[in-house]
């Protein structure tokens, strides 16, 4: 990884921030792939039907489209993004009641253990590694709260052959994978308890008419059942986490 690969992206996200308007486009996603990530976030976490209203933070929170889900389902937010033009949008197109902090997420200015939950979506692709962040959200959290982080698939099939012609090309990395068994090794040594794994299928928007079937129960049930499968179909995957009350990891700053 290139030592100015975050500095890059720091800057591409301010610089979406301030020419965009759209909530997609300030992510960086298409607006079918946000849409997707979306409905697939909110189906395992409707799911959850037993979680006590709480204070949460959305870390990376761009435009605020997941700290507005979270007010809705009735917590007390706190969006954080080290993007202060994305923050400034962020404000003027949700309700009241939301804070809005600049901050980068593997430096939070946050008191151990103050909060109930932190959701970090859309933002391990774009740091060198995911120990640090995974560290502070760790801290954050509560023994027992919850922590719900995504990355991008590095087994992904073809984003496998996408990323092999890049280096073939002599090109440097865009984004940043990971392999769901080293994510999950990183939460551990970060003090957090994996609880579930979903895999995010995301079909390109010219194929977005064949997304029903991927999201299908039964193909949920299948990419579930059989990991490999679910590792080369999926784009994404989501990891939700606790704090156990004994752990006592370092914190990992940079």
């Amino acid at each position: 990884m290139q030592p100015d690969f975050e500095c890059q992206w720091r800057r591409r996200f301010a610089e979406r921030g301030s020419r965009l308007d759209d909530d997609a486009g300030i992510a960086g996603w298409t607006p079918s792939g946000l849409r997707t990530r979306v409905r697939q976030f909110r189906l395992h976490w409707e799911a959850e039907e037993d979680r006590p209203a709480g204070c949460w933070l959305d870390v990376g929170c761009g435009s605020g489209v997941y700290s507005r889900l979270l007010q809705r389902a009735g917590h007390r937010v706190a969006g954080l993004d080290y993007s202060v033009p994305s923050l400034g949008k962020a404000g003027q197109r949700s309700p009241a009641g939301i804070a809005w902090v600049a901050a980068d997420a593997r430096r939070l200015p946050v008191r151990d253990g103050v909060v109930d939950g932190a959701l970090c979506f859309g933002v391990m692709q774009a740091l060198a590694g995911p120990e640090a962040a995974l560290a502070e959200l760790r801290r954050v959290v509560r023994p027992g709260g919850e922590v719900w982080v995504d990355a991008l698939n590095a087994r992904c099939g073809p984003t496998a052959i996408a990323e092999w012609r890049r280096r073939w090309a002599g090109r440097p990395p865009h984004l940043r994978y990971d392999t769901p068994s080293a994510f999950r090794a990183a939460a551990r040594r970060a003090g957090l308890e994996p609880v579930a794994w979903h895999w995010m299928p995301i079909l390109p928007s010219r194929l977005q008419r064949f997304q029903g079937l991927l999201e299908s129960p039964a193909c949920r049930w299948l990419l579930q059942a059989v990991p490999p499968l679910g590792a080369l179909l999926s784009h994404s995957f989501i990891l939700r986490a606790r704090r156990s009350a004994d752990s006592a990891a370092p914190r990992a700053r940079q």
